[in-house]
C-alpha cells in the first residue's frame, strides 16, 4: 500500500473536520487515516460518543473512504447494530488495534477538484456514518 497521493488536500479536510469535532488524530506526513476522538452517536446508543476511525485509502478524495471503524462495545437499544463487527474480520487493518469494523460503503461520492467544501469531503463521510448508525 503506497502513500496517500493528495496529503495537502486531506490535511485541509482534516482541519475542517476538527472545527466540527474537536480533537482529530492523524499523521500529517501520511494522513491516510484519521480518528475523531469524540464522535457523537445517535440516540439509543449505550454511550454519547465513540472514537471513529476513517481509513481513507491512498486515492482519497478521488474515491470515498475505504473503511470505517468505531470503538468496541457499542449497543443501540441493547443490541449490536447489524453492520458493526467486533468479532471476525481480523483482516481489516484496524481491527488489530481493537476497533470494531463498520460494513459501510459510500456509493455516491462526488468530490470537487477545486474546492473541498463544494463537494463531498470528510464531514460528509462522518455524516454518512452518523445517519447509518441512526437507522440501525
Amino acid at each position: 500500500m503506497g502513500k496517500m497521493k493528495y496529503p495537502n488536500r486531506v490535511n485541509g479536510e482534516i482541519e475542517l473536520l476538527s472545527t466540527h469535532f474537536g480533537d482529530v488524530q492523524f499523521d500529517p506526513d501520511d494522513p491516510s487515516s484519521v480518528v475523531i476522538e469524540r464522535f457523537d452517536l445517535p440516540l439509543g446508543f449505550n454511550r454519547k460518543y465513540a472514537a471513529l476511525l476513517i481509513d481513507l485509502g491512498p486515492e482519497y478524495p478521488i474515491y470515498p473512504p475505504q473503511d470505517f471503524y468505531l470503538s468496541p462495545g457499542l449497543r443501540k437499544n441493547g443490541k449490536k447494530p447489524g453492520f458493526y463487527y467486533e468479532d471476525g474480520y481480523m483482516g481489516k487493518k484496524y481491527r488489530k488495534l481493537g476497533y470494531a469494523w463498520l460494513c459501510l460503503h459510500i456509493i455516491r461520492w462526488r468530490p470537487n477538484s477545486y474546492s473541498m467544501i463544494k463537494g463531498d469531503n470528510l464531514l460528509i463521510a462522518a455524516q454518512v456514518v452518523y445517519e447509518a448508525l441512526g437507522r440501525s
